[in-house]
């Protein structure tokens, strides 16, 4: 039985050092990570940040403005607001879903990323993303490359949106069929409007740290596939 616990314990024992060593050396590696846009590049970010910003702002912007009115009495308007931020968050989220899912596929790619920082719990509302993120974090802790650990981010951030999206379309139209003025409910779809909007900027970043890390080459093929175009003629978006 001894003879059986000494190979087990020495593999754990390796495990365990090269985590510690792939800790140590993460500082340096992201210290020493200073690859840049090129030009085209930051046109394809620029077409996706803005693409992504205006719609979840949109959304935040109407959760806010319709709690809001909502305190000032005026239930109707209220609920308006809110038709408008569940509408954007329905005819959105399969956008953004597409975009990781590209992401995703291009990100076999690459041979080096820059390193990546796991999700916070404390940055969410809702408990299904509290515990989503809590989970990324002990998975982050098993992987060794950066690669990997970004194509786990990628897949946690699409779970998150469409977990955050079904909230908010539902608790939407319960408040709207109910005309709910409960304000237990109304800070509820405030709250979970903030979690989509953590996640679409947490889409920003590691969409930024892939094209950094593709080819000029895989970057126009990003692009193409995204219905992006670095050229003259571009005219077409996410959308």
């Amino acid at each position: 039985m001894v003879k059986l616990f000494i190979p087990v314990g020495l593999l754990l024992l390796g495990w365990l050092m090269m985590l510690l060593l792939a800790r140590r050396n993460e500082k340096k590696v992201r210290s020493e990570w200073e690859t840049l846009l090129t030009p085209a590049g930051e046109k394809i970010f620029e077409h996706a940040r803005v693409e992504i910003q205006t719609n979840t702002c949109m959304v935040g912007v109407a959760m806010q403005e319709a709690h809001a009115i909502k305190r000032l009495g005026d239930i109707d308007e209220a609920l308006r607001f809110l038709n408008i931020g569940g509408e954007v968050v329905e005819r959105f989220t399969p956008n953004l879903l597409s975009l990781l899912a590209v992401m995703a596929r291009f990100s076999r790619m690459i041979s080096a990323v820059t390193p990546v920082n796991p999700i916070l719990p404390s940055n969410f509302h809702l408990a299904e993303l509290v515990n989503l993120a809590h989970l990324h974090n002990i998975l982050n802790q098993m992987l060794i490359s950066t690669k990997q650990r970004f194509r786990l981010k990628l897949f946690v951030i699409g779970k998150g949106v469409s977990i955050a999206s079904r909230f908010l379309v539902v608790r939407i139209k319960n408040i709207v069929s109910q005309r709910s003025q409960a304000d237990q409910e109304w800070d509820e779809i405030v709250g979970i409007g903030n979690d989509f909007q953590r996640l679409s900027e947490e889409s920003i970043q590691s969409f930024r740290s892939l094209l950094e890390a593709l080819s000029n080459d895989a970057a126009r093929a990003l692009a193409q596939q995204i219905y992006l175009s670095s050229g003259p003629n571009a005219t077409k978006s996410l959308k």
